[in-house]
């Protein structure tokens, strides 16, 4: 006990270099005690570490409740899938009709609204893609069902401006007249009979006459409609909505797996996989629920003519977007494994 006083005595001293070896040596004793001469305190440690990682671990994985996955969705998020699906649904309706160049304008447009809106909602305009997402466990249900409610609802209010602009933008009688030269009435014709309305009054008995035979409707034409499927052959176009769905889901596996590295390539790869899917699955493609919606496919009252447009327009691109996602991501994770391996 007398030579314990001693070192604390002399440790309140100031430290000479000897001193300070010494207390080197006694700490490098002291935990050479700790850790082998006395196994108690050891095992006091482990059973600490033991305990408690499981609860840390438990915390951790602790489930979320609907009302906080709703409370964590961003409204945000919400307003651009809204308004994303809002102007892709407005592009397609007006150009997918020109076999021309409107799948490249629509192509385009996906591109452009994907660059500006990923970072906010990861920019699905989709709900084959989000549910491609949530099957592969990338997003939650709560958050998946709000998406798709916007990207429906942005595609419906599309349609209805579309068609609002359509009918008061619509002029009978400019119609019948434009129609009318497009037949091939000219101005000398017009003059030679005193004008453009004594022409019609004279030849036709009026503008409703004229109209009747040109075929023009007194009322605004219908946006551009998908036809009915045809009879025995709907399965052809399940096949190529899955076909093109699948080289969609194939490009929005790389757009939301890249997307942090480079905006403007996610974009490029969501709108070209769009064009080459439209052009490979042909004239009835959609490869999109929500605008399957404002297409006219779905037809009320006949079990056969519905269920099918449900089997084509909303199962297959649900099923070919999963299979292209799917795929993406496990060839993804075999690139990072391989890189992995090279590096070690």
């Amino acid at each position: 006990m007398a030579t314990k006083k001693g070192k604390r005595s002399t440790s309140s001293k100031k430290s000479s270099p000897k001193a300070t070896s010494a207390k080197k040596t006694a700490a490098e004793n002291l935990e050479a005690k700790v850790t082998t001469a006395d196994p108690e305190v050891t095992e006091e440690v482990v059973e600490v570490v033991e305990i408690e990682e499981p609860i840390a671990e438990k915390s951790a994985r602790k489930k979320l409740t609907i009302m906080d996955k709703l409370a964590a969705l961003n409204p945000a998020a919400l307003i651009a899938e809204l308004l994303g699906t809002f102007v892709l649904t407005a592009i397609f309706i007006q150009l997918i009709g020109n076999g021309n160049y409107g799948p490249i304008i629509i192509a385009l447009v996906l591109a452009a609204i994907v660059i500006a809106f990923i970072g906010i909602s990861g920019a699905h305009f989709n709900p084959a893609i989000t549910l491609a997402q949530w099957i592969c466990r990338k997003i939650n249900g709560v958050k998946a069902v709000a998406y798709i409610v916007a990207q429906v609802l942005g595609a419906i209010l599309a349609f209805f401006v579309l068609t609002g602009i359509n009918n008061a933008g619509y002029d009978f009688e400019t119609a019948v007249r434009q129609a009318a030269e497009a037949a091939g009435a000219s101005e000398e014709m017009y003059e030679s009979a005193g004008g453009y309305e004594a022409w019609v009054d004279t030849y036709y008995g009026g503008t409703e006459g004229l109209a009747e035979y040109l075929g023009v409707s007194d009322t605004a034409p219908e946006l551009f409609q998908y036809e009915q499927l045809v009879k025995n052959k709907e399965w052809v176009a399940l096949l190529a909505e899955v076909l093109g769905s699948i080289i969609v889901g194939l490009g929005a596996g790389y757009a939301y797996n890249k997307r942090k590295d480079n905006k403007v390539a996610a974009g490029l790869a969501m709108g070209l996989s769009l064009i080459a899917g439209l052009f490979i699955a042909g004239n009835t493609a959609i490869l999109n629920p929500a605008i399957a919606t404002t297409m006219g496919v779905f037809v009320w009252g006949e079990v056969t003519a519905f269920l099918w447009p449900i089997l084509v327009y909303v199962l297959g691109s649900i099923l070919g977007a999963t299979l292209g996602f799917f795929v993406y991501n496990m060839l993804a994770k075999n690139e990072e494994a391989n890189a992995k391996a090279i590096e070690d």
